[in-house]
């Protein structure tokens, strides 16, 4: 699943929702999803990262346990 902004327009209660939907779901299907993000909130949700800049990935964190 690819998800480009999925909670930019949304208040945080409701983006937090979409968030637990998200990883919910992909847990429970065994689905990879792939996202973008500006928020450092949403980005916790990820078991990994990878900070693009300038078009290029110039960072990635290690394995971590979703909030």
């Amino acid at each position: 699943l690819f998800a480009d902004e999925p909670t930019g327009a949304l208040d945080s209660l409701t983006g937090e929702q979409v968030m637990e939907l998200l990883v919910g779901t992909a847990r429970e299907q065994g689905t990879t999803v792939i996202l973008v993000t500006h928020e450092p909130r949403v980005a916790a949700y990820a078991d990994r990262e990878a900070v693009v800049r300038d078009g290029r990935a110039s960072t990635f964190a290690a394995e971590r346990i979703a909030p």
